[in-house]
């Protein structure tokens, strides 16, 4: 993979986190949040991309989530993109359902079956795949299973949408989250999508690999015309 996506994760060597630069969000000491991205990268773990807006071209803005056990804080930092050692996407839902929580497999697995079925590529985000990703316990009960949707056309946006509402009826102890990713690079809470459907006018927050703005549902629309990840 030659682009970094949101939600997509990075393996560091050693050597980033003398370059690196602490950005917040939690109130911590640089020292202090560098010595904890230091435990982080020597334990193997992966860090996850955030949106770039206002990076140079060699650095890369990318997140790290504690699980409850290190305290449940949300890191940023910049890193050296010469220092990653490894890329991928989140991990796909097939691959993460046997981890999940019992009480959310009925769920999982009708929609991984549904997803099959419509062709649509979906990979996880969020606790659940940092857990997945690491072995570290991140999930509790308050968690939400997040999902990045990625279909390929309108047609099978508007039946994702459909069957998510469904299926939260009929398994309402599973508790999907997520977005649904047009193939321009636009990504759109699933949830609002489904409210904006019946509604022509409507506004939907949009995010891409650079900024967050509003777009029409036209817009959004159109972008299901274009080659994938021309908006990244």
């Amino acid at each position: 993979m030659s682009l970094f996506n949101r939600h997509d994760f990075v393996w560091l060597n050693l050597n980033a986190v003398k370059q690196a630069d602490y950005i917040g969000p939690a109130p911590m000491e640089p020292v202090s949040a560098l010595s904890l991205l230091h435990r982080w990268v020597l334990g193997g773990y992966p860090l996850i991309v955030a949106r770039q807006e206002e990076i140079q071209s060699t650095g890369l803005r990318v997140g790290l989530a504690e699980p409850a056990s290190w305290g449940k804080r949300r890191l940023s930092f910049v890193v050296n993109r010469a220092d990653i050692q490894k890329h991928q996407q989140g991990p796909g839902l097939s691959n993460v359902v046997p981890q999940l929580p019992l009480h959310w497999q009925a769920g999982a697995l009708a929609l991984n079956s549904f997803l099959g079925e419509q062709g649509i590529s979906a990979h996880v985000y969020g606790s659940s795949a940092v857990q997945h990703l690491t072995g570290l316990p991140c999930v509790t009960e308050n968690s939400d299973l997040d999902v990045l949707f990625k279909p390929l056309t309108w047609s099978h946006a508007e039946n994702l949408c459909v069957y998510l509402n469904s299926l939260q009826t009929r398994h309402p102890a599973f508790h999907v989250d997520g977005e649904v990713l047009s193939p321009s690079g636009h990504a759109v809470p699933w949830r609002e999508l489904c409210r904006a459907l019946p509604e022509h006018n409507a506004q939907l927050l949009s995010k891409t690999s650079r900024e967050v703005k509003l777009v029409s549902l036209t817009d959004y629309r159109s972008g299901f015309t274009c080659p994938v990840g021309s908006a990244v």
